[in-house]
């Protein structure tokens, strides 16, 4: 084993053994602190990876049964989201192996620009035309996302040959997108509702849909149209035009011929499925929420032989990140039910009296804090639902406007999720596609978040001052 290797173990453990064996803070339980040591060590382990994610956490996870209760380290594993991801990623593979990926690729490159800029802002078009009635960006990445990874692949781009060709800038732009679209319409991500409902509740503000689009079109509009041509800037893909492989693309569309059976039956349940995602939630009597539609999905595919079981245990990336995500999830939403995060924003309270501050002051520590807190949720409603309340709570009694920190907060909900790779659903969904690696993937969701911030503070806060919504 080499050195760097064991110095990342060092690491792990000592701060893992160090929180486990230390004092327990005023405020929470000894078993509370103990998940806080497995959750640290957890994070430390998928950022320094000494070992693959889901070898580090069956290491750890394996571990740490010999001290604490499997319903905690397994917990995640009955999670909907959990499978529905492993699900939507399993049956990705019959875009490949029936061929219509490549088809629906290659029709998109014929009829795209000839540059790679351009066939970016496709995919960000496609993701905006279904954002508004698509409840859920995972299952809208689920839509869209094969579509453009068969287009990478079609021209050689592959996450273990030729990445960087076109298939990662695809992949980190699709995640930009998804979070974007997510936060200009109300109805672009079911967490946006929870936080409507905590900001009506708690600070009295009541988000209509055509108020949430008021004031995200140009901050949230500004950002979306600015996210294919910075990310094309600063993880450039090193295909830059279209022109020589469009030929490619007519010759391989010939190639296939005319549409198989298995091609057919899978476009039908494709269909389906696009119209389970938007509109299930809407059908009385039965509970047909995002997660249930792949179950059918990936049913109805076994079902139908478009998928056997060899192609179902042959898709890693699905079990790869089932395998890490499940317990990753689980962890944290045992700090949730314990009351870790109401005890950390208690101590921020503590820490720091807000209310001798600017009303300005006060709106940007809490967006920071809000931002800086997002490495500990694998989950966006998660975070919303434990974390808004205290930010909301702290927002009372300050010189802060409600609306603008609001306002702030519910956007930043779906774009702060960009500063990792497991902070939404999305992000796990492109993420297992493997052109990119974390370091990469964080380096470009980071600083989609900071270009982010400054248009919400120096555009989107005068603008709403401007449209009177404040």
């Amino acid at each position: 084993m080499d050195k760097v290797r064991l110095l990342k173990i060092a690491a792990i453990a000592a701060v893992m053994i160090g929180i486990w064996n230390g004092p327990v803070p005023t405020g929470l339980e000894a078993e509370t602190w103990h998940i806080v040591a497995l959750y640290l060590g957890l994070l430390m382990g998928l950022v320094f990876r000494p070992f693959s994610e889901p070898v580090v956490t069956l290491i750890i996870v394996g571990l740490a049964s010999m001290f604490m209760k499997s319903s905690i380290l397994l917990r995640g594993y009955g999670n909907d989201m959990a499978w529905f991801i492993a699900t939507v990623t399993i049956v990705c593979t019959a875009f490949i192996k029936t061929g219509l990926g490549k088809r629906i690729a290659y029709n998109l490159l014929i009829r795209a620009g000839n540059s790679t800029l351009g066939l970016g802002y496709i995919m960000v078009i496609t993701d905006l035309l279904l954002s508004p009635a698509t409840g859920s960006n995972s299952s809208r990445t689920s839509i869209i996302y094969p579509i453009f990874q068969n287009i990478a692949q079609g021209i050689g781009s592959t996450a273990e040959k030729a990445p960087r060709k076109l298939g990662a800038f695809l992949e980190v732009l699709m995640y930009a997108s998804s979070q974007t679209t997510s936060a200009l319409f109300l109805t672009g991500m079911a967490t946006n509702a929870i936080t409507v409902a905590l900001m009506s509740e708690m600070l009295g503000i009541n988000m209509t849909w055509g108020t949430w689009v008021l004031a995200s079109a140009v901050p949230v509009g500004l950002i979306l149209l600015l996210a294919p041509l910075v990310i094309y800037k600063i993880y450039p893909p090193e295909m830059k035009s279209l022109s020589e492989v469009k030929p490619l693309a007519l010759k391989g569309l010939q190639e296939l011929g005319p549409m198989s059976t298995a091609e057919k039956t899978l476009l039908g349940l494709f269909i389906l499925a696009i119209l389970g995602w938007m509109f299930g939630p809407m059908i009385p009597f039965v509970n047909l929420k995002m997660q249930y539609v792949g179950f059918v999905f990936l049913a109805l595919v076994l079902i139908t032989k478009v998928l056997d079981w060899n192609d179902v245990i042959a898709a890693k990336g699905a079990w790869n990140i089932f395998i890490w995500y499940g317990a990753f999830y689980g962890i944290a939403a045992s700090l949730s039910s314990a009351g870790f995060y109401t005890w950390l924003a208690d101590y921020i309270g503590g820490i720091i009296d807000l209310s001798v501050y600017s009303g300005m002051t006060v709106t940007a520590v809490l967006v920071f804090v809000s931002l800086a807190v997002r490495y500990f949720f694998v989950s966006n409603s998660a975070f919303v639902a434990s974390f808004y309340p205290v930010l909301f709570i702290l927002t009372l009694g300050t010189q802060a406007n409600p609306m603008v920190v609001g306002l702030l907060l519910a956007f930043c909900s779906p774009l702060g999720a960009l500063l990792t790779h497991y902070g939404n659903g999305a992000g796990l969904i492109t993420f297992a596609s493997g052109y990119v690696p974390q370091k990469d993937f964080w380096r470009v969701g980071t600083t989609m978040v900071a270009m982010s911030l400054v248009i919400l503070f120096g555009i989107g806060v005068p603008y709403w001052k401007l449209v009177g919504l404040w």
